[in-house]
């Protein structure tokens, strides 16, 4: 039974070092996690307030207000009548008191066109900051896929260069053996270990940038990843559909969405504006009131002889008013408004900016695109010219008529060649997602299919 068990944790301990993470597991975990994502559903739900805080100013607004007052009050007075007698008239009070009074206001704008104007304006920020919101999605996925392929093409990178510096240091020992047989000069030995050299500071390199790759990735999640799964060699580059870039570029105009964060910004602005304008405009309010008060208490009073009373009162009461109000003049308010429009031509030469960016962006990835589904193409046959070429070269190094340099650099460049195809497969993924970007056509759906391109047989390791 105990062999049992620890056969099974020795089990678990091996599956769970040999599972590889994916890539949409891990952007179902950056989506929770990302502090930037976590920031810009907070932003989202600032603009959302925006909307609200405008649309206030148009709507009732009702108050109310208590007052509980207790008083006390002594007072004395003296007075000499000489028509009747020369001796001083006193007379002495003391009164306590206790109001409470109570009352409900309610206010309503009937005619007021700087907060109309404000409404609209604030109405469109939280349409801006909706569309912000939906493009920092979208960076996300294009954050997580590019720290993803980043690690995927380091470690090809790490793996090339080591085994670029294992096939070198092959050639050098065979060197240092012909030549303590007479076989090469020493300087064959010399030439072979200055390519080692420079391979093993390259394999050094990569390595470390591998360790970094890897910590990039735990920055979207805050969980570090040791194991991940690699692209299948059946990954195929195609062009993007459609073809033609002018379709890429209508979608870009039509769905991109820091044209719309733009859009949503001139239209505030333009509202801004327009209730910059408007305040020098009249204003029509209108306000109902209710209040209550009742006094208790009682008063002694000394005038000479002493006599007391109650104080007793209960009063209640309403009142409907409409104000009228309307600037005649003001410097500040001018200013305001010529300021209020400036602002609003800026952002409206902005928004064509960001239109014109974004049509000339779309070209040149569409471009990319096609370029980069081209050159995987090119590198994979580049491969295969690269081994013939070295086997070329190989023949000759054994009959004489090439030297360890021709063969040194023949064997660097078929890793090279290697390189060159994994690389063209990584630029090829990210410049299709960066289109689709660009487009607004990026979703999560492009992160799930990238996930079918894996294969957990492939694994990537640090």
């Amino acid at each position: 039974m105990t062999k049992f068990i620890t056969l099974l944790i020795c089990l678990l301990i091996f599956i769970q070092s040999s599972w590889s993470e994916t890539i949409s597991n891990i952007y179902d975990l950056a989506v929770q996690n990302d502090p930037v994502m976590k920031a810009a559903r907070a932003n989202l739900k600032v603009g959302k307030e925006t909307e609200n805080i405008s649309k206030s100013r148009l709507l009732p607004s009702l108050s109310s207000y208590a007052d509980i007052t207790e008083s006390e009050r002594n007072s004395s007075a003296s007075q000499v009548y000489s028509f009747i007698s020369a001796d001083p008239f006193f007379s002495r009070s003391f009164s306590d008191t206790e109001t409470t009074s109570y009352g409900v206001s309610l206010n309503q704008a009937v005619f007021d066109l700087p907060a109309w104007y404000q409404f609209k304006s604030g109405k469109a920020l939280s349409e801006s900051a909706k569309a912000q919101f939906a493009a920092d999605q979208q960076n996300l996925i294009i954050r997580v896929t590019n720290a993803y392929l980043s690690v995927l093409r380091a470690f090809d990178n790490n793996e090339t260069r080591k085994a670029e510096q294992r096939a070198i240091f092959r050639q050098l020992e065979q060197t240092k053996e012909r030549f303590e047989v007479g076989l090469l000069p020493i300087t064959d030995v010399h030439e072979a270990q200055a390519i080692f050299d420079d391979a093993l500071v390259n394999s050094l390199e990569a390595k470390g940038a591998l360790a970094i790759a890897f910590d990039n990735l735990e920055v979207l999640t805050g969980e570090r990843y040791d194991n991940l799964s690699g692209l299948s060699e059946k990954f195929n580059a195609e062009n993007p559909t459609p073809l033609d870039a002018n379709s890429w570029v209508t979608f870009s105009l039509e769905n991109n969405f820091n044209i719309k964060v733009a859009k949503f910004g001139k239209d505030s602005s333009y509202n801004q504006a327009k209730a910059a304008a408007a305040e020098l405009y009249p204003r029509l309010t209108a306000s109902a009131r209710y209040s209550d008060s009742e006094t208790e208490g009682s008063q002694i009073s000394y005038i000479p002889s002493l006599s007391s009373s109650n104080i007793s009162s209960l009063s209640d009461g309403h009142s409907f008013n409409l104000s009228f109000t309307m600037p005649i003049w003001s410097y500040g308010l001018n200013a305001s408004s010529r300021q209020a429009k400036q602002r609003s031509i800026a952002s409206e030469q902005s928004y064509e900016a960001v239109k014109r960016s974004t049509a000339q962006s779309a070209r040149a990835q569409h471009q990319l695109v096609i370029t980069n589904a081209a050159r995987v193409k090119a590198r994979k046959q580049a491969i295969t010219s690269a081994e013939s070429a070295l086997n070329a070269t190989q023949a000759g190094y054994e009959v004489g008529t090439r030297n360890i340099v021709d063969l040194l650099s023949a064997q660097r460049a078929l890793f090279q060649a290697k390189r060159n195809y994994a690389n063209s497969k990584y630029d090829y993924i990210f410049a299709m997602m960066s289109l689709k970007e660009v487009a607004g056509q990026l979703s999560p759906q492009d992160i799930y299919q990238l996930n079918a391109w894996l294969d957990p047989k492939i694994s990537v390791t640090r």
